[in-house]
């Protein structure tokens, strides 16, 4: 950072405004085994300091992980009104330290990624930069099949196919496991041999289900198998990996810093999806990435299902991560509508890190 940039860092925080963002889905239907909901709602954050600058953040409701959008208003509310009174602040006052989680980890997600933006801003680099982050870094799009009939996602698998897809993650919901094989077989049908292919339970299988489901489609080609049981259940985690060809991910599971170090110390999983929302920000996330790494277990940029702004800044977050899997699923927003920015886009199926200051993303 300039001097310039560490100057101007000081500059009190003098407004933060908030407001709740409701996305219709351009599908009301879409659904996984976890319930089902016809828009993605979330907030935008704006802190201003005292020379203009303006850092934006994004946390989207994650109500199977128990973030309820009316609490996390609440908290936004009050930690708002303490940033404004303190005479002078830093990231760790306004966020908190990565291992001592006080407030939600979506609302520590929210205001880690506003300090950030306006950090970048100051010293005019775009946000990889300041991570120390690669340059040029693309990503392939990971797109999300949701749950219908075999016939109705193989023709969503073709339209996204279409428009330059070729990594797909299809979720799946155990009732029963026979049209989950039917799902699977047919988007594989659909999309072709090239196609990277993942499955995604969310909890919804015990582990001798997943094991049997996992040898099923093992011979389809799929890559990936997130989340096969219940988030607390380490002891079925690791049950499922030692018994499966495929790589066992864990998600719901890898909730909380303290959830991944569990999970690396029982050997649990190969892999894990990485998001700011359930790990409480830019920080967290890139902590984690390196424990990960250090044990061997894969790192992967899971969902961030909302607007750009939470999308971009999980994207500069990988660019500092030379050992992140090269697909992530930060195209999510396409399939939403009504975002609160602008700045960012899938093109033919990846996605490029912005380069303008910041985030580099603007409020729509």
């Amino acid at each position: 950072m300039t001097a310039l940039a560490r100057e101007h860092a000081t500059a009190p925080i003098t407004d933060v405004r908030f407001r709740r963002s409701v996305m219709p889905k351009d599908d009301p239907t879409w659904r996984f085994a976890l319930g089902a909901r016809a828009e993605s709602v979330g907030i935008l954050l704006e802190m201003e300091d005292a020379d203009g600058i303006v850092g934006l953040g994004y946390a989207s409701e994650v109500p199977h992980l128990g973030y309820d959008i009316d609490v996390m208003e609440a908290v936004v509310a009050s930690r708002v009104r303490g940033v404004l009174a303190a005479p002078a602040l830093d990231r760790r006052s306004v966020v908190g330290s990565p291992w001592r989680q006080t407030l939600p980890a979506p609302v520590r997600s929210l205001f880690d990624m506003a300090w950030h933006d306006r950090l970048a801003k100051i010293a005019g680099v775009p946000l990889y930069r300041l991570l120390g982050g690669a340059e040029n870094v693309t990503l392939r799009v990971n797109r999300i099949v949701a749950l219908k009939t075999p016939d109705e996602m193989a023709a969503v698998a073709v339209r996204l196919k279409g428009e330059g897809y070729d990594h797909f993650k299809i979720k799946v919901e155990n009732r029963p496991m026979s049209l989950d094989i039917a799902r699977v077989a047919a988007i594989r049908e659909a999309v072709g041999d090239a196609a990277v292919m993942t499955v995604d339970a969310n909890q919804s299988y015990t582990a001798k289900e997943a094991v049997t489901f996992g040898r099923a489609i093992h011979g389809l080609g799929v890559q990936i198998f997130e989340q096969p049981v219940p988030r607390g259940d380490i002891a079925a985690l690791r049950w499922v990996r030692d018994r499966s060809d495929l790589t066992i991910e864990a998600d719901e599971s890898a909730d909380s810093l303290e959830a991944i170090t569990a999970l690396l110390r029982h050997d649990a999983v190969d892999a894990v999806s990485l998001k700011l929302s359930k790990l409480g920000g830019i920080d967290s996330l890139l902590l984690a990435a390196n424990l990960c790494a250090a044990q061997g277990v894969g790192t992967r940029i899971g969902a961030h299902v909302g607007s750009r702004i939470m999308n971009a800044a999980a994207l500069h977050a990988a660019a500092a991560l030379p050992h992140i899997e090269p697909f992530a699923e930060l195209g999510e927003f396409a399939r939403l509508t009504n975002d609160v920015a602008t700045g960012l886009e899938v093109l033919d199926g990846g996605i490029s890190v912005p380069t303008d200051p910041g985030l580099g993303i603007s409020l729509a």
